[in-house]
């Protein structure tokens, strides 16, 4: 006895405009200040738009979350956390239901506060990133389909809180020539303080894995880490993994002419 698999292929313009309820863990380490790892559990929403055709697939997200984590070591102690992410994306397929493109992360918002660290209770990212992205849509049948994702960050520009040895290259703090919290470089909506961080001094990787049910429902799980040093044996790391729940509030299908 046989059996036999079928695939379909996108063979038609679809349009959806979701709204998502989902929860996230986060893992969080600052070694500037401290060797103590923050990890939180918390829920979160999600907002987003995708269209994807024979030919292409672009989509457009926002999320946000806020949450307080209490302290590993010191119960009465809460570190307060604020994010926020809008993230654009356009992949053009190069084989059968693999699209190759590009994401940008317009925003990418983190914040903490840390009353124990004093000058250095509040920890912030402002960063805007940009991936090369890759996409494999596998339709199973009418009901199911699924959507893989790879996104591998290349050139981010961020502007992060300053620690001990402030936000200098490397060069300046062996040189001794440091600054100490001046207020001048604890602005997270400065640009003048962003600074360029390509692909070799960070490290950033996110990956996905969606299932799409009839055109109203969706199952998104995803996880990314983001770590790099502005200063060598220092390295600041940022993970976090997202289950969403998705309603396609708005889920539209186009037949496309030959």
């Amino acid at each position: 006895m046989g059996y036999c698999f079928i695939t379909f292929s996108i063979s038609a313009q679809e349009t959806k405009v979701y709204l998502g309820i989902g929860g996230l863990y986060n893992s969080f380490q600052d070694t500037r200040v401290s060797d103590v790892q923050f990890n939180k559990v918390s829920g979160f929403p999600e907002l987003g738009f995708s269209r994807v055709s024979a030919k292409d697939y672009g989509y457009a997200q926002v999320y946000g979350y806020l949450f307080n984590t209490n302290h590993p070591q010191y119960d009465s102690v809460e570190i307060l956390t604020v994010g926020y992410n809008v993230r654009l994306g356009y992949l053009r397929k190069i084989y059968p239901n693999l699209y190759l493109g590009g994401t940008w992360d317009v925003v990418d918002y983190t914040s903490r506060d840390n009353e124990l660290l004093g000058n250095n209770s509040n920890f912030y990212r402002m960063a805007s990133d940009i991936f090369i992205s890759a996409k494999y849509l596998y339709r199973l049948n009418e009901s199911w389909d699924f959507d893989f994702g790879l996104d591998y960050g290349v050139l981010s520009f961020v502007n992060s809180a300053p620690s001990f040895t402030a936000n200098f290259p490397q060069k300046t703090v062996d040189s001794g020539e440091v600054s100490f919290q001046e207020g001048e470089v604890r602005d997270p909506l400065s640009l003048k303080l962003m600074v360029a961080k390509p692909f070799w001094e960070q490290f950033y990787l996110r990956t996905h894995i969606k299932v799409n049910f009839k055109k109203r429902f969706g199952l998104d799980y995803s996880w990314c880490m983001r770590t790099y040093a502005d200063h060598k044996d220092y390295p600041i790391t940022d993970a976090m993994h997202r289950l969403t729940f998705m309603f396609n509030f708005v889920s539209h299908q186009k037949s496309i002419q030959p």
